[in-house]
């Protein structure tokens, strides 16, 4: 029951990811010569599209390797927790000009869905702000312990060092891997879409600018 719910929440991140990745491709090419905030809410949600991605492949890479038994359960604990570390502050950055933007969009347009999406937002934002404050120090504890934090005056051997050394670099290694692969799906999605929308013309985007003014 535990792998099936770990499984829905990981497709469904996946499924999240890959929707704001298309969202910021239909709108990229228009938003390049808009300019101005539209364009900044455009790179809000290409990070926050890449961070689902990189959080997705860094669990799914992090479980193989504990499967192959090239990881412990603990190493495989401080490979997320150092992923987490990485991304959340981009989370929580673009998830707040999100909301921002929501909250905006409502005030002017109103409307049912406005206003459900920006309490939607609200309420993300307030859960994902609650877990970094409650989770981010003991993963930030873990992290430094693991890569030699406090280890001064122990009686380890110098095999056990090397092989703790190994196994740091390892995990730095797939998260770097996950990050780079997060950020290189989003692009690619970014760039299909952009590509396979027909170019609005000049007089296209003047319009569509006094529109939202």
């Amino acid at each position: 029951m535990d792998a099936l719910l770990i499984g829905f929440i990981w497709l469904l991140n996946l499924g999240i990811s890959i929707l704001n990745a298309w969202a910021c491709g239909k709108a990229w090419a228009e938003t390049k010569a808009h300019g101005g905030w539209r364009r900044f809410m455009t790179w809000m949600g290409a990070i926050m599209a890449a961070s689902g991605f990189t959080w997705c492949y860094l669990s799914l890479i992090t479980l193989i390797a504990y499967a192959m038994q090239v990881l412990n359960m603990h190493q495989a604990q401080i490979a997320l927790e150092l992923g987490y570390i990485i991304i959340v502050p981009g989370i929580l950055f673009s998830g707040l000009m999100i909301t921002i933007d929501s909250w905006a969009r409502a005030y002017r347009e109103g409307g049912v869905l406005n206003y459900g999406v920006a309490a939607y937002n609200t309420y993300a934002q307030i859960h994902n702000t609650y877990s970094a404050i409650e989770g981010m120090g003991s993963a930030l504890g873990d992290v430094f312990k693991a890569f030699g934090g406090g280890s001064k005056g122990s009686s380890s051997s110098s095999s056990d060092d090397d092989a703790k050394g190994a196994a740091a670099l390892l995990i730095i290694v797939l998260v770097v891997v996950a990050l780079a692969a997060g950020i290189l799906t989003t692009a690619a999605i970014i760039k299909k879409v952009a590509g396979s929308d027909p170019k609005p013309t000049l007089d296209e985007l003047k319009k569509r600018r006094l529109a939202s003014e």
